[in-house]
């Protein structure tokens, strides 16, 4: 790479229109713009870290992308933990994302197991900001969160917790069209369920390989791996009814999608059972879903009497 007098190396980018300086810094410093690294920068300084210069407004309105995960008010550390954790209280994501700039200085004075748990603080703001606001910044600041987290999860053997942040990582990735890697964080949360025992995991990534599957074409292998979400929903340790009512749902969708009509009515009455034994919100949404597919059944059936008498 060129001098960062203000030339652009291979790889540099541009302010708006050209309007600015080039190649974006490696260094940031009183001295040097934070974005294009030219020396004698300071006439433009971030009005909410301090710590940031720039040569001015266009280069610190293109640098922010980047400065923005790492820019925190000067606070010290001891109240920046009392800060995140009043945020976090309060369910304030932006309240807790304001602090996701010290994030490296607060898990550097921690245990492997207190830095799990500031991962995941992190984590929730963003799927929280991601849901209030559609960003798929967010999302992608959250997989980047996880995956730092999930190997620190083994190594605490906390492998359930492990299992978990895996499927809710593959989740992640297939919204935000990294679905090659989504599918390998599936898998790989599916040989830890598979290892330690626990379905509930298992049972979720079968669902999701399963799903994804079917939504590539490959319905034979999405429907074997959606039953094996099923068989392992109703094993699993932590006796919750709403894994059985997620896999019954996806398998039910998918044997209308092949057809499979015979096998949908003695499904559709496990569905509503399953309902009946999960909290009353899921009971609500699980009642429309099952009126809904009743009502496709016997659609199905007015349609195709082959498949039986309606």
């Amino acid at each position: 790479m060129k001098s960062r007098s203000g030339e652009a190396g291979k790889g540099g980018r541009s302010c708006r229109k050209g309007t600015c300086c080039t190649a974006p810094a490696m260094v940031a410093s009183a001295e040097c713009c934070a974005h294009c690294g030219k020396q004698g920068a300071g006439s433009k300084r971030c009005s909410r870290c301090k710590q940031a210069s720039y040569c001015g407004t266009e280069c610190q309105n293109a640098d922010w992308k980047r400065h923005k995960k790492k820019c925190a008010p000067p606070v010290p550390l001891h109240d920046v933990a009392a800060k995140l954790d009043a945020a976090q209280a309060a369910g304030d994501w932006l309240g807790v994302l304001q602090w996701e700039g010290r994030m490296e200085e607060l898990m550097a004075l921690e245990s492997d197991d207190d830095c799990s748990n500031i991962l995941l603080v992190f984590c929730e703001a963003n799927q929280m900001g991601r849901q209030a606001t559609g960003s798929a910044d967010y999302a992608s600041s959250y997989a980047g969160l996880e995956e730092r987290r999930i190997p620190l999860l083994g190594k605490l053997q906390r492998f359930r917790d492990q299992g978990q942040a895996m499927c809710n990582l593959s989740l992640i990735l297939r919204l935000i069209k990294r679905k090659s890697e989504a599918a390998t964080w599936h898998q790989r949360a599916r040989d830890v369920g598979a290892a330690h025992g626990f379905f509930s995991v298992e049972s979720q990534a079968c669902r999701g390989l399963g799903m994804a599957a079917m939504d590539e074409g490959r319905h034979e292998e999405g429907v074997a791996l959606l039953r094996n979400a099923l068989v392992a929903a109703e094993l699993n340790e932590l006796d919750e009814p709403a894994f059985e009512l997620d896999a019954l749902k996806s398998l039910i969708v998918a044997l209308f999608t092949i057809n499979s009509i015979d096998e949908v009515e003695p499904l559709l009455l496990r569905y509503r059972e399953a309902a009946k034994a999960s909290g009353k919100e899921d009971f609500c949404f699980a009642e429309l879903d099952s009126l809904l597919f009743s009502a496709r059944l016997h659609e199905v059936l007015c349609l195709h009497p082959a498949f039986g008498n309606p």
